[in-house]
């Protein structure tokens, strides 16, 4: 790890300490505003969920690249932080080229305008990547886009998943992107949010809920690499991988097909490997396309519907066993040496 990272995780944490005199402003409303209903296609085909990743978020381009050589049509997206810009750009304006060359132009040390003096709940306040990214877009809210497009993000107080659909489509994929300690967190729709890895980094399930017949999902969790933290900071950083690795598998499983592109050792921010991850989602996801088509092929060539279905998703929460919420099971549960 650089001297810069290790200076980056601790100077914030001296700031807050000799900044907590300073007032709150992260506070939400009493009431956040509700969930605004959005229209997605009656039948969904085929919906893309792409996950959070950092600049790993260039892979999506590959993979898009090789779903549209081989004509296989995306009728929604779902995206988490990276994957949610990735996928603005994308339901924008539906050409991977333009989304590559859009992605290739976005630096992450042009969006993350660190402020030494107002850095008490993240380092950027997150102007600059608002600016970017409304600069790359034409459309303004959800509804102008080309392909319909969900972005989650996680709210700080409640730790729900918060699903967007519709509205201000720059602030929702902002908040979904506004990765902790780096980004302050969002103050959107009447909650304080942060990136949406949070709490799913590959959200499999919003596809599933929207009625998806195939998801296909990519999942940037890098693999962990062969080496041995030797201090307190790579004992922290290996511990947040194993976690990232561990959520986006779990996350993805219910997908019908997963796609990996291989990005062991890339960090968040390594602006360097952009052209590496690239290929990495052009090979992981050729190697997945035979199994797309046919899936597709097994839906009886039905032709696509033009009608429209308007849906309103509600916040997800933790699911829970019903056996952990029971008191009666453990109750009934046999003692440690009984038969069972």
């Amino acid at each position: 790890m650089s001297c810069f990272t290790k200076f980056l995780l601790i100077f914030p944490v001296l700031l807050s300490l000799l900044g907590c005199c300073h007032p709150n402003r992260l506070i939400p409303k009493a009431e956040p505003d509700p969930l605004c209903p959005f229209y997605v296609p009656e039948k969904i085909r085929v919906a893309l969920v792409l996950g959070s990743g950092g600049v790993r978020g260039m892979a999506h381009v590959g993979v898009l690249e090789e779903l549209e050589q081989a004509g296989i049509p995306i009728d929604l997206i779902v995206g988490c932080s990276a994957g949610g810009i990735v996928g603005a750009l994308y339901a924008d304006n539906p050409c991977a080229e333009a989304t590559k060359r859009a992605l290739w132009g976005m630096r992450t040390d042009s969006m993350l305008d660190v402020d030494l003096l107002t850095c008490r709940y993240g380092l950027s306040q997150g102007g600059s990547m608002h600016k970017i990214i409304d600069n790359y877009l034409e459309a303004e809210t959800f509804e102008e886009l080309q392909i319909p497009l969900v972005v989650v993000a996680s709210d700080l107080y409640t730790g729900e998943m918060v699903p967007m659909g519709s509205g201000d489509l720059v602030q929702a994929v902002r908040a979904s992107c506004s990765m902790p300690f780096y980004f302050v967190p969002c103050n959107h729709m009447g909650r304080i949010m942060v990136d949406g890895g949070v709490v799913n980094p590959v959200p499999v399930k919003v596809a599933r809920d929207l009625g998806a017949d195939i998801v296909i999902a990519v999942d940037l969790s890098e693999l962990l690499t062969n080496s041995r933290p030797s201090n307190l900071f790579d004992v922290t950083m290996r511990s947040i991988e194993i976690v990232f690795l561990w959520q986006s598998q779990v996350c993805a499983h219910r997908a019908n097909v997963v796609i990996r592109p291989k990005t062991c050792g890339v960090g968040s921010f390594d602006e360097n490997m952009k052209w590496q991850l690239y290929h990495a989602g052009k090979q992981a996801a050729r190697e997945q396309i035979p199994l797309i088509l046919e899936l597709l092929a097994a839906q009886k060539n039905e032709e696509p519907s033009c009608a429209w279905r308007l849906v309103n998703l509600d916040c997800y929460v933790p699911e829970i066993e019903l056996e952990a919420r029971d008191p009666g099971a453990y109750l009934n549960r046999p003692e440690i040496g009984e038969n069972m």
